[in-house]
């Protein structure tokens, strides 16, 4: 074949760009549908929507009751003993040298329960002592709600490893008026324990005293 030149190049190049153009339009004319544009899902979405889990039945166990008859305990020794009325009939259960639980004998699991805990040697305000509860919960268990937070308690809801739903009450009190935490107390319970939760720790830390028989840090909020 013989070569043409510059003249012939150009000519050729025109026909390959045109050729080219001639078929991407056929293959768009090809392809294009019709109707209504619509999104398309993507196949594996960054954030996946977990739907939420459905909570345990509650045990059938009957309410906490407000107002259940109260008697004086004494625990601890020396300056780290504390009195507090605490409920009549149920079981006291050590769980460490600082640390009991009162639970009504014959009760299920997940009803309601309150626990004691001597927390002097921390050394910690109140208000850290919070930060650190709520800290905890949320590493700790799932469905954490922080219901209300007052100065020297904390109420909230979460699921339990049952996968019960939970709801606690708890407060910190300042014993000997030093600036720190002295006694953690809690209670939890159902959701329809609550008018007997919420009145069980209000009685339980009214009515605490240290060692020196007082003074507690003053009313909760």
């Amino acid at each position: 074949m013989e070569w043409r030149g510059p003249a012939a190049l150009v000519a050729l190049l025109a026909v390959g760009v045109g050729g080219g153009y001639v078929a991407s339009a056929q293959s768009r004319a090809d392809s294009i549908g019709s109707g209504v544009a619509s999104p398309v899902p993507a196949e594996s979405p960054e954030m996946p929507v977990e739907s939420q889990r459905p909570f345990a039945d509650d045990p059938l166990d009957p309410p906490l009751e407000p107002g259940i008859p109260l008697r004086t305990e004494k625990v601890g020794t020396g300056r780290f003993e504390i009195t507090f009325p605490a409920p009549v009939g149920w079981s006291i259960n050590a769980n460490a040298s600082n640390e009991w639980k009162w639970k009504q004998p014959g009760t299920s699991n997940n009803t309601y329960v309150m626990r004691i805990e001597q927390i002097d040697s921390q050394d910690i305000t109140i208000e850290d002592a919070i930060d650190i509860r709520i800290e905890r919960l949320r590493a700790e268990q799932d469905d954490v709600v922080i219901v209300d937070r007052g100065a020297e308690t904390l109420e909230y809801t979460y699921r339990s490893n049952e996968g019960n739903a939970r709801h606690s009450f708890m407060r910190w009190l300042d014993l000997d008026a030093s600036g720190q935490a002295d006694v953690e107390i809690v209670v939890h319970g159902r959701e329809v324990d609550v008018p007997g939760t919420s009145d069980l720790i209000t009685r339980v830390a009214d009515g605490m005293r240290g060692a020196g028989g007082g003074p507690v840090s003053g009313p909760a909020g």
